[in-house]
């Protein structure tokens, strides 16, 4: 499947959205792609840009006593955006952790649609309820969670990521260093084996 044909897919998705006005948004997205190891977005700088997966993965995270913190990771359909719509300088890094197509969209481009397509709106705002209650649901998880129930949550609702994520990334982004993700795995597998 090409990249327009997936995020046909993707828009389909969209209620209320009806096929004319669906062919329009595929028409009008800009595609881009991204080499594995590019930096989308850094520390600093005021961003501009929201994007949507078609394939790859995009790794999200910030620096903190020099040292990296995962704090995110989008897959296919997801889309991310600035944490701030206030032109503020960003905290966050996001770097391309695979070869990757993106719908790449700005505030103009987002105007746009909307002078074309007003219910789109209302799509946008119900996308982003969706998120915001979907990441209040995982901070909770995750708050309440000892490190091997969060590995194990992570495993249940996202296994792709063990095959697609630097271990030690993934160790980050469940708050724990690398060697006690390890221990963790190790202790599971044994468990499993006994």
């Amino acid at each position: 499947m090409n990249p327009k044909e997936k995020i046909r897919a993707l828009v389909s998705n969209f209620r209320p959205l009806n096929p004319e006005e669906v062919e329009l948004i595929v028409e009008k997205t800009v595609v881009k792609n991204f080499k594995k190891g590019e930096i989308l977005l850094r520390e600093g700088q005021i961003p501009t840009k929201c994007y949507m997966v078609v394939e790859g993965c995009v790794r999200e995270y910030l620096i903190k006593d020099g040292e990296e913190k995962s704090t995110a990771f989008y897959t296919e359909s997801e889309t991310f955006t600035p944490q701030s719509q206030q032109s503020k300088p960003s905290k966050h890094y996001w770097e391309c952790i695979e070869d990757c197509v993106l719908t790449v969209s700005t505030k103009s481009y987002e105007e746009e649609l909307l002078d074309i397509l007003p219910r789109l709106e209302l799509v946008f705002r119900q996308i982003a309820i969706d998120k915001i209650n979907l990441a209040k649901a995982e901070w909770s998880e995750f708050i309440s969670s000892s490190p091997e129930e969060r590995y194990l949550n992570l495993q249940k609702t996202k296994p792709y990521l063990f095959d697609r994520v630097p271990h030690h990334q993934i160790a980050s982004y469940l708050g724990m260093k690398p060697q006690s993700l390890s221990r963790i795995r190790k202790r599971i597998s044994d468990t499993k084996n006994s």
